[in-house]
């Protein structure tokens, strides 16, 4: 049992250090700047909601644009 256990954390190990290593990576690629790596970030998360592929959620806290505007309007 302790040698599975053993492989099984080895295997763990590796993937973090291949995960750590390629956002180390894409860190470089935008100078270790967050402002730049999120803005990469937001552009991706646009590009995929056009797509139509896959489904987001938005936070609670965040409202759609549609019920913003209609607010709005009601409070004119």
């Amino acid at each position: 049992m302790e040698n599975a256990e053993l492989t099984n954390n080895e295997e763990i190990c590796e993937v973090v250090k291949e995960v750590r290593e390629m956002r180390d990576k894409l860190s470089a690629e935008f100078g270790h700047d967050r402002s730049r790596l999120y803005a990469h970030y937001q552009e991706i998360e646009k590009e995929l909601r056009k797509s139509g592929k896959y489904k987001f959620a938005d936070p609670p806290d965040q409202k759609s644009e549609t019920s913003e505007s209609s607010s709005n309007a009601a409070a004119d």
